[in-house]
């Protein structure tokens, strides 16, 4: 080979090398990231799209809220709706359409600058016209899921049927389905929009007791979220206990499932509320207890659910992944159809699925989620009520296990103390028989 073709192609492909190099910064590689562990919005990593039944839980069925479903063909029929309810939304106030319009345009740079995606393709003008409807649309739509009831009569947009308002319930609370919150802020300076209502009512389909939870806990009113998911993400978690993670290495307890705990005498219990972060273990005199949020899982509620954990997982920096050590502790507990009867048994899960369809949905998603704080804090409780009663769960293992030999035993010693006292009282009423007080 020539020395100096060599050279030169080496020369040539070192350049390459060297400008890829040399253009790949780390703001490029922050690219999907903003400050204070906030993520842009961006689509569902590969991965979890790789899920059974992912089109189902992570794309939009009836209307596109922002770039990312833009171009779908079969989401546009929504488009005209989205004008008319804008025209609802800013006539129904005090303020003319141009000072909403404005207000957008005012943070039109800042929300372009939230996305993941290249928008280039797309003019400002096009993407502040996509923000104002998008917003106005959503807006107008919380205050009518808030007021519980379909539009009044004298709205210019179409009403809508329940299974429609069901369907967009669903597609704008998914995570590649947002808009930056503040667009929503921008418009809701000149119009008060009940959305502290719309959320209590969306997180209500979580709870079995039906019934709307407050959303009066502590820095739930300060709480500044990067899109609507985020905040109802927020609200549904709830506070989160204040337990100690001990980063020491220590053991941890073998259990893979819920009848496992209840053969180590860890008992399942309901809590009080339906928040994800409202998770915990105690000691009582003779068993243990872990108290699980109880939830509905139906249609609406999954989605949501996986939606919630993959905001979580997209985050930059630290997270506190609450709703994805939710997943992970019940899908720990969970490791055949017995366990999600059990689970029912308690009160814990309500599914629409059967036993089997509801194991496999949390073991599909399970193993691409993070194990957050909660998730450690729980697993680490219980490892220590093992290891500090080895003498209580090692009885009460035994008398699980053979809990039926005991039963059949005892039953068998009362059918023999009956049979005796019966010859006995025989052997007495014999004519002949040695009185009584003889």
């Amino acid at each position: 080979m020539d020395p100096n073709r060599d050279t030169s192609y080496m020369g040539t492909h070192l350049g390459r090398v060297l400008n890829a190099m040399n253009s790949t910064t780390i703001t490029n590689l922050n690219h999907s990231f903003i400050g204070g562990g906030k993520p842009r919005i961006q689509k569902v990593p590969a991965f979890l799209r790789s899920i059974e039944n992912a089109g189902r839980l992570y794309s939009p069925d009836i209307i596109a809220i922002g770039p990312c479903h833009r171009d779908k063909e079969q989401l546009k029929g929504m488009e005209d709706i989205k004008k008319m309810a804008a025209l609802e939304f800013c006539c129904s106030s005090q303020h003319q359409v141009k000072a909403f319009y404005h207000n957008v345009r005012e943070v039109a740079g800042q929300a372009r600058s939230c996305y993941a995606e290249d928008l280039s393709a797309m003019s400002d003008d096009e993407f502040m016209e996509m923000m104002f409807y998008d917003g106005c649309f959503l807006l107008q739509f919380m205050t009518m899921a808030a007021l519980d009831r379909g539009p009044p009569l004298h709205w210019k947009m179409p009403r809508l049927s329940e299974n429609w308002v069901r369907r967009i319930s669903r597609d704008i609370l998914l995570v590649e389905n947002q808009i930056p919150w503040v667009v929503l802020e921008a418009l809701m300076r000149l119009k008060h929009v009940l959305v502290d209502r719309y959320i209590a009512d969306a997180i209500s389909n979580f709870d079995v007791q039906w019934a709307k939870p407050r959303v009066d806990f502590e820095g739930a009113d300060k709480y500044q979220p990067f899109h609507l998911l985020d905040l109802v993400r927020h609200r549904q978690l709830g506070p989160f206990r204040s337990a100690k993670v001990d980063e020491a290495p220590r053991p941890m307890l073998n259990i893979c499932s819920a009848m496992e705990l209840a053969e180590v005498g860890i008992h399942l219990t309901a809590s009080k509320t339906a928040r994800f972060a409202d998770i915990g273990v105690g000691k009582g005199p003779v068993f243990g207890k872990l108290w699980l949020p109880p939830v509905y899982l139906g249609e609406l509620t999954m989605c949501w659910l996986t939606n919630m954990a993959a905001f979580e997982m997209l985050q930059g920096g630290t997270s506190d992944y609450g709703v994805s050590s939710y997943v992970q502790i019940l899908a720990v507990l969970m490791n055949r159809a017995d366990d999600v009867r059990e689970l029912r048994t308690k009160r814990i899960l309500y599914p629409v699925l059967s036993d089997e369809e509801t194991l496999n949905f949390f073991k599909s998603i399970a193993p691409f989620l993070p194990y957050g704080r909660q998730y450690d804090r729980v697993l680490q409780q219980l490892s220590d009520y093992h290891q500090n009663r080895r003498v209580r769960v090692t009885l009460h293992k035994i008398m699980y296990n053979n809990l039926k030999y005991i039963i059949t035993a005892g039953s068998a010693v009362g059918f023999l103390i009956t049979i005796l006292k019966a010859i006995l009282s025989l052997q007495k009423s014999k004519p002949g028989g040695a009185p009584p007080n003889a």
